[in-house]
């Protein structure tokens, strides 16, 4: 393949690429809105609809009111769900903040170096092994570091604008996880809706 060819199909690839994570990155926020709000629509009905079920008593027959139960259960679940799709909102918010900065430092990086010195090689990052839970607290209700002036006075730039990288990617991965979580405890609670009404 000459080099010319060779350019042409990796220029092909990137604007696929880039049309088709525009259409996931849409999709996923759509999904994302489309669960949290009838979630949130869910359990408005059923608390303003409790009227319609039993009402909770202590029996000493130990006998058990399914249609309550089921009633209880549901509104837990709904609960759940919207929980989750809050994680992955907040999440996928955080996610965008630190891709923003790292585009940004990217940028500032390449002005001050003014040559090939100035890219940041950036490799694929493993966060398999990372902590997603102590991530997610850390970048949602800590302060994060961004690369500011004394990172490029001491040099230290790179290291932290992977550590940046790092935390963006595990974001991401919680939005994804979490939003999975949601959808099965939305189509749980459906179906002990659906349970609590027969």
């Amino acid at each position: 393949m000459e080099k010319e060819e060779l350019k042409n199909k990796l220029d092909e690839y990137t604007v696929r690429n880039n049309f088709w994570t525009d259409k996931a990155i849409n999709q996923f926020g759509y999904s994302l809105n489309l669960f949290t709000t009838v979630g949130i629509g869910l359990l408005g009905y059923l608390v303003t609809n409790r009227n319609k079920f039993p009402e909770f008593e202590y029996i000493k027959d130990g006998d058990i009111n399914c249609s309550l139960v089921f009633y209880y259960s549901s509104l837990v679940i709904i609960f759940i769900s919207v929980l989750f799709g809050f994680i992955s909102i907040l999440s996928r918010l955080y996610d965008f903040r630190l891709t923003r900065h790292l585009a940004l430092t990217r940028k500032r990086f390449l002005k001050r170096k003014k040559s090939k010195d100035g890219l940041i090689n950036s490799k694929i990052i493993d966060i398999s092994n990372d902590n997603y839970c102590k991530a997610f607290r850390k970048n949602v209700f800590g302060k994060i570091e961004f690369v500011n002036e004394t990172h490029f006075d001491n040099g230290t730039v790179s290291s932290q604008f992977e550590e940046l990288r790092r935390n963006s990617k595990i974001l991401g991965a919680v939005s994804w996880k979490a939003h999975k979580i949601q959808i099965v405890f939305f189509v749980i609670g459906i179906l002990v809706i659906g349970f609590s009404v027969i």
